[in-house]
């Protein structure tokens, strides 16, 4: 995976880098080693924003000193969270990014694992919006969507949509996939692609 890795301060990053490049992940980074976090490295000439480019799948922010607010060198992982991007906070005792955290762990666990689950799950917003779209065009139809479902994964910078329809709404799949898929676009900006899939609910 391609992994974004942040920190209150530069030391901080420096065991989890080495754990997550041992497992084969690739790291990127917002900031030149050695320099001060402004400018970052979307504004240094020869540098670019690791959000560019190829996907980033998961963004993480390696907190070891409990403070309020996000350090200058964390900026990264508040780009993340504005493109949508999974984000896995460690050693969070005070988490100013609680609210957009995908999973939140110590430094302890296995780094690796924590990394593939965050970006693995689920995403709220994108699967509430998606939930919401199936079931806005059931109700429109007259039919129950009490069992209807959705939910998003990014893979690879792309949306993976899965959505449960009762079998009675079979015929609705072409205009719930197009509204659905409309629906995430304009939520998410920054998806490479979206892709949806049907299941019936068991």
């Amino acid at each position: 995976m391609r992994v974004l890795l942040v920190g209150t301060m530069p030391e901080a990053v420096g065991r989890v880098e080495r754990e997550l490049v041992a497992a084969g992940h690739e790291i990127v980074s917002c900031h030149a080693e050695g320099v001060a976090p402004f400018p970052c490295n979307a504004l240094r000439d020869g540098a670019q924003c690791p959000l560019q480019g190829a996907p980033v799948d998961v963004a993480v922010t390696v907190r070891d000193r409990p403070w309020a607010w996000p350090s200058p060198y964390e900026d990264g992982a508040t780009c993340a969270v504005r493109h949508l991007i999974p984000l896995l906070t460690v050693d969070a005792s005070v988490n100013p990014f609680e609210p957009w955290t995908t999973l939140a762990v110590s430094s302890h666990d296995d780094l690796a694992a924590a990394c593939e689950e965050a970006a693995n799950a689920p995403l709220a917003e994108h699967s509430r919006v998606a939930d919401a779209m199936v079931r806005e065009v059931l109700t429109h139809a007259a039919l129950d969507d009490a069992s209807a479902s959705a939910s998003v994964r990014r893979r690879r910078g792309a949306l993976k949509v899965s959505i449960s329809l009762p079998d009675a709404a079979a015929e609705l799949r072409g205009m719930v996939a197009a509204r659905v898929g409309a629906a995430l676009r304009d939520l998410d900006h920054s998806a490479t692609g979206i892709d949806v899939g049907f299941e019936t609910p068991h």
